[in-house]
């Protein structure tokens, strides 16, 4: 569990790189799930991200390499303890670490289609996933693009099946707060709403077209069991009234210090926990702190963020993902967050923007983009965090709201836009978030809900790549420096997927690059 959110146990990274805080799993899903969209824009110069913010993606990236890298070190971790005989002999936790392999594997087939593949400890120099699939034939001459193909197709059953086989052994699905013994454990919740994430997207994995999706039904069976089962939004209802006197909404708890402790957790199917004290990391949930936010960033009840960590200075959005609050995004612009939430809009624009420019401009001044103020290490009842500069935030990876959002899609699919139950899980995130409802909303309406309700939560590329907005000719909408271009430009759909890093093609002879990429690069 630890590998998905701290460096390593000692401080140090589980891999060799120049900064332990880079090879964080949950900094590199931000990086590769979220910088290369509309919802942020990094200007650091180190490690190629600012080229993953123009969506420049080469195989000598430097932080790519530490994406691949942190998940071969996690699956390591998880085939070693599978591959234990007394690992077997507990069911339940034999169960959730093959939910965090088949996840790790999920994100493999997210980012690079055709991955390395290996499910034990071995010896042997590992294969690509193509080579796995029934239908290849080695003794044939394949292109690129079959073989990409053929991966992806073999890493969607795969991690389709682990996660049918692992089910009946895990815990029952049960929300948790942080004084609980099972808090931050997978139960059946979480694997449902992975297999829902899984199903919504077998679109762009079996058929390089999102919207070509045979699974729409099982994307929506999913997403209702967790929908039904005891986990729950976390709403104004279920709030305490020491927060509501303290001038938080339920959004603002789900990203607090106390997130695990004041009610929230309701709504988290998988907290990854931090504590400023005992889990302290630099890529972790102080990242998604730190990062968007410097000395004069405050809070949207106006506070400060609650830590000393104020110079990162890196992360900002991009105006093209503003407009899914308002019509004109210079609304934002000169204000605090604590004006925007006065503004009655939508409790989820958590939006800083005093001493900051609307615009990107070349992408390098932390003042040119408007940040966000979404996490923080403040606790919701005044309480004292247990340090100054690290923070207690747990990461909330799986969220109920995905599940809302996942059922409305895919019930829409099936049964047409006009659905009034559909209609009705996305009302329950406007009503959330005190936003005003509409009298229907359409599959485009519900990825600008998805923007709104997950931005910065590691969801953003893969939304728009199902939707067939992110690569391709037929993407129609374009976002400041997308492409690499100041008003956005196409990019060739080939590039949806990440290249295998250059140190990997290199060292091993098995594998073949990634369709659309040159086979190394310096």
């Amino acid at each position: 569990y630890a590998s998905f959110i701290m460096e390593g146990t000692d401080g140090n990274a589980d891999f060799t790189i120049d900064d332990a805080g880079k090879s964080t799993l949950l900094r590199n899903l931000f990086n590769f799930n979220e910088v290369p969209t509309d919802e942020a824009a990094c200007w650091w110069s180190d490690g190629g991200i600012e080229d993953v913010t123009k969506n420049k993606f080469e195989a000598g990236n430097a932080t790519l390499k530490n994406l691949y890298y942190r998940l071969m070190s996690n699956i390591s971790y998880e085939n070693h303890f599978l591959s234990l005989d007394a690992a077997k002999a507990e069911k339940t936790k034999y169960a959730e670490v093959r939910v965090l392999r088949a996840y790790s594997y999920f994100l493999m087939l997210d980012f690079f289609g055709d991955p390395t593949f290996i499910d034990k400890i071995s010896a042997e120099t590992p294969r690509q996933a193509h080579a796995y699939n029934s239908n290849f034939d080695a003794s044939k001459t394949y292109t690129r693009a079959e073989l990409l193909q053929l991966g992806r197709e073999f890493m969607f059953n795969w991690v389709k099946d682990e996660l049918l086989a692992a089910e009946p052994d895990l815990l029952e699905a049960k929300p948790e707060t942080d004084s609980d013994a099972d808090y931050g454990r997978v139960d059946k919740g979480t694997c449902w709403l992975l297999l829902s994430r899984l199903y919504l997207n077998a679109g762009t994995y079996l058929n390089n077209d999102g919207q070509n999706n045979p699974y729409w039904k099982e994307a929506l069976e999913y997403a209702e069991k967790v929908i039904n089962s005891p986990y729950a939004l976390f709403d104004d209802s279920k709030m305490s009234a020491e927060a509501k006197t303290n001038g938080y909404k339920p959004y603002d708890l789900l990203f607090m210090g106390d997130n695990g402790s004041n009610g929230a957790s309701c709504e988290a199917l998988l907290p990854l926990m931090q504590d400023g004290d005992k889990t302290q990391g630099w890529g972790g949930s102080l990242f998604f702190v730190a990062a968007s936010i410097d000395a004069n960033s405050r809070t949207v009840t106006g506070e400060t963020l609650g830590t000393s960590a104020t110079n990162w200075s890196g992360m900002r959005v991009r105006p093209s993902f503003l407009t899914k609050f308002v019509n004109n995004p210079s609304d934002f612009e000169g204000k605090t967050a604590e004006q925007i939430r006065a503004m009655g809009i939508d409790d989820r624009a958590m939006i800083w923007g005093v001493d900051h420019k609307l615009g990107l401009g070349k992408n390098d001044a932390f003042k040119q983009g408007l940040t966000i103020v979404k996490w923080n290490n403040v606790y919701s009842n005044h309480g004292t965090t247990h340090d100054t500069f690290c923070v207690d935030t747990d990461f909330f990876l799986f969220r109920v709201a995905e599940a809302y959002l996942n059922a409305a899609e895919a019930y829409m699919h099936l049964n047409g836009a006009n659905s009034a139950k559909a209609k009705g899980w996305i009302d329950a995130l406007r009503d959330r978030a005190h936003a005003e409802k509409r009298q229907t909303y359409s599959l485009e309406d519900v990825l600008d809900e998805r923007a709104r309700e997950l931005y910065c939560e590691g969801f953003r590329r893969t939304d728009l790549i199902r939707y067939n907005q992110f690569g391709g000719s037929q993407a129609t909408y374009n976002w400041e420096l997308k492409g690499g271009n100041e008003k956005g430009t196409t990019f060739d759909k080939k590039f949806n997927v990440y290249p295998l890093p250059s140190s990997e093609i290199l060292a091993n002879p098995n594998l073949t690059q990634i369709d659309g990429y040159n086979e190394v690069q310096n």
